[in-house]
């Protein structure tokens, strides 16, 4: 997942990927060799604190898996989604959280092949709104000095997601789905936008995935999440057969047995192999016609040349 920064006057960009579909590798599995100089792991990548979980301390585990050591900053900061899924740093943002939280230790030294934990606490203030507050934390390694005038911070970012006790609501609702009317074939691509009506964020994961159902076949979206307020478009995509009129539906569940839902329906015609199919057999035509036409030429010659041999050489019957 992309991050954005919000637009300022320092002349430095924030390359942070926020790994969202990620987990924390097995306790046993042995670790790789190093073989890039810059290679960090930020485990768990997202992180939802659940209402009693709040006054917990939370635990990041940072891992330095490249060849060299680094320096880690780690920062806080609200953010709001964008339709793609990428997030755009944004103070103040709807929903923030980053002034609930505080980080220890918010900077430290990570030699290569080192593991670090960083604890979270949260300080939920008076009389919150019940209900998702979120914040990412930036795992940043900042740029070296250097003589460039452009400098790249590189880093990872971590969304964390804090339910307020009080009215949970997680309903959500499909909002449309786009698919071309017409193609020549395969892959189609359908795409659905799914917007958060309720009060906490909604997970897309594992078993709960959205589908689509195409022609009696069920094809899942990939994971993804959609945050509290946000609207979210996600793309799945699905082979037809040869020809086909496709049609395509997504549904989202809703509360009190309700759902929302939408259709796309795509005509699947091979006129490419249709234009081939017409010109071979317009070439075929010609190509007997052509035989024919010789084939005719070669028995008047020959008829010709008989009625030749018949005669007395100069065309005359003998007498």
């Amino acid at each position: 997942m992309t991050v954005r920064p919000g637009r300022g006057s320092a002349a430095v960009l924030i390359g942070a990927c926020l790994l969202w579909t990620a987990g924390p590798a097995g306790a046993g599995s042995a670790r790789p060799a190093p073989e890039a100089d810059f290679s960090l792991t930020v485990s768990p990548t997202r992180l939802a604190v659940q209402p009693g979980d709040i006054g917990e301390k939370q635990r990041f585990q940072v891992i330095n898996q490249g060849r060299l050591p680094l320096d880690v900053e780690v920062r806080k900061a609200d953010f709001k989604p964008n339709l793609d899924g990428t997030l755009l740093f944004q103070p103040k943002a709807p929903y923030s959280a980053s002034n609930w939280v505080t980080v220890t230790p918010d900077r430290f030294h990570l030699a290569a092949g080192g593991t670090r934990q960083v604890s979270v606490r949260i300080n939920v203030p008076s009389d919150p709104e019940p209900g998702d507050h979120q914040l990412a934390l930036v795992f940043l390694v900042p740029a070296g000095t250097g003589d460039g005038n452009i400098r790249i911070n590189r880093g990872i970012g971590a969304p964390v997601y804090i339910a307020v006790p009080g009215p949970i609501d997680a309903s959500a609702e499909v909002m449309g789905l786009r698919a071309p009317s017409f193609a020549l074939g395969g892959p189609l691509t359908f795409t659905t936008t799914v917007r958060d009506t309720g009060t906490v964020h909604r997970d897309f994961r594992g078993d709960d995935r959205l589908r689509l159902r195409v022609n009696g076949e069920s094809v899942s979206f990939p994971d993804f999440t959609v945050s509290r307020g946000s609207t979210r478009e996600i793309a799945a995509t699905f082979d037809p057969p040869l020809m086909c009129l496709c049609s395509a539906t997504v549904a989202l569940p809703g509360p009190g047995g309700t759902s929302t839902a939408a259709t796309a329906t795509v005509l699947v015609f091979p006129l490419h192999w249709l234009g081939a199919a017409i010109l071979a057999a317009g070439v075929l035509i010609l190509l007997v016609a052509f035989a024919r036409r010789r084939y005719r030429a070669q028995v008047v010659a020959a008829a010709r040349a008989m009625s030749g041999i018949d005669g007395d050489g100069d065309g005359r019957q003998p007498l």
